[in-house]
């Protein structure tokens, strides 16, 4: 069986606090995260990962096979998993498996891609990068906001790569509207209550396995509702967001993404905003996604303001994060893992981990009494933080000045 190797490479680090409890491969941009859609287009290859070693152990539970488990002399395919697997990868793949052309770099020497049988010499060429000539035109993603704003894009390609698969059906819920039924997923066992509308006019709209959409719910796709997730009663789901499993969420949600296992079920506005794993947002947490002057949102990104290039950014906020009621988050704001942002006012626009409180003050919350937390929160869900996790929130903890 051929092999790929899909690759993490130094530009995880534009994509901070996201990917400081996970690989890069592992962010959902829409149905699927990176890691899922490259083993469904790529089906008929046997997939490896190269990753941070401190992800072994999260890893090994998901029971992935990482570089070290290809044999040696073995020939392989490395791919960059910040490479958007759209139709002109697909063609260039090709090529590039049939061997008329061995290595391909951006024109930083940044590896995309390329066919290797020595595994010491791809993992050289991620870290010192790569001399080629070969420069396809590749779509990349740099940075997060590269993930939000594509989410509907890609709700609407995962879409085909499901719907021909027996678990949907539309229900018959009293009250319930749905326009332009061709564009709709709903699982057997999902539950729609009454009253409740799906306009997949402007995009697919899918409810996954054993996920509920409550009474007098507005969903307009692109929509994803993930597995065992639930949509509180009046809820306005509006284009382009991608809800993962089990997560409550309610409100105003638009142009977002909401990784899994996390809250925002009350009244409030979310928009083009990225919320990791095990977070809840208060009651009425509100964020701004618009400048007042509708100029170009910046956003700090490794102690730098970097230009998203955008008049609408949201938030990012990594694992295990939350806001008090009430909060506001202004436009462009990075809140860390670990965070707990409260109090009247706009907080800072860069929370660092492990720190609690908001306009008024920050201060660095203690890791024991994190980790009490963490498992209280995990705990609801029927999970653990097991040791590998705690792992890789101590070294975070750790990390900290």
């Amino acid at each position: 069986m051929k092999k790929i190797v899909l690759f993490e490479d130094a530009g995880y680090k534009n994509f901070v606090p996201l990917v400081k409890t996970r690989p890069l491969f592992e962010l959902r941009n829409g149905i699927f995260s990176i890691r899922e859609r490259f083993e469904r287009i790529f089906g008929e290859y046997e997939i490896y990962y190269f990753y941070r070693k401190n992800f072994d152990p999260i890893m090994k539970k998901m029971g992935l096979k990482k570089l070290t488990d290809l044999g040696e002399g073995a020939q392989f395919t490395a791919v960059n998993a910040r490479i958007v697997p759209e139709k002109n990868f697909i063609k260039f793949f090709e090529v590039l498996i049939n061997k008329r052309i061995k290595l391909a770099a951006d024109d930083n020497g940044v590896l995309l891609c390329g066919t290797f049988t020595s595994k010491e010499e791809f993992v050289e060429s991620v870290k010192k990068g790569v001399k080629t000539d070969i420069e396809p035109i590749l779509e990349m993603i740099k940075y997060p906001w590269n993930i939000v704003n594509s989410a509907g894009e890609w709700i609407r390609h995962d879409f085909e790569l499901i719907r021909k698969e027996g678990k949907w059906a539309i229900p018959k819920a009293q009250g319930l509207i749905i326009e332009n039924k061709d564009n709709v997923l709903i699982s057997k066992t999902a539950v729609i209550r009454p009253g409740v509308i799906i306009d997949a006019s402007e995009g697919p709209v899918v409810v996954d396995d054993e996920a509920e959409v409550m009474h007098h719910s507005v969903l307009l796709g692109p929509v994803y509702i993930g597995k065992r997730s639930v949509v509180k009663a009046g809820s306005k789901i509006y284009h382009n967001t991608s809800v993962g499993e089990y997560c409550k969420v309610g409100g105003e949600i638009e142009d977002s993404i909401i990784h899994g296992f996390s809250n925002k079920q009350h009244e409030g506005f979310l928009g083009h905003s990225y919320i990791g794993e095990w977070c809840n947002l208060g009651a009425d947490t509100n964020n701004s996604d618009l400048k007042n002057n509708y100029s170009n949102v910046k956003v700090e990104i490794n102690g730098t303001l970097t230009d998203t290039g955008s008049m609408f950014v949201g938030m990012y906020m990594g694992d295990h994060s939350k806001t008090g009621i009430n909060t506001m988050i202004n436009t462009g704001t990075v809140i860390g893992v670990a965070c707990n942002v409260y109090g009247e006012g706009f907080p800072p626009r860069y929370i660092e981990d492990f720190h609690w409180g908001g306009k008024e003050k920050l201060v660095k919350y203690p890791f024991n009494k994190t980790l009490e937390t963490a498992r209280t929160v995990m705990s609801r869900r029927g999970r653990e933080l097991d040791k590998g996790e705690e792992e890789i929130l101590k070294k975070i903890f750790l990390k900290l000045k």
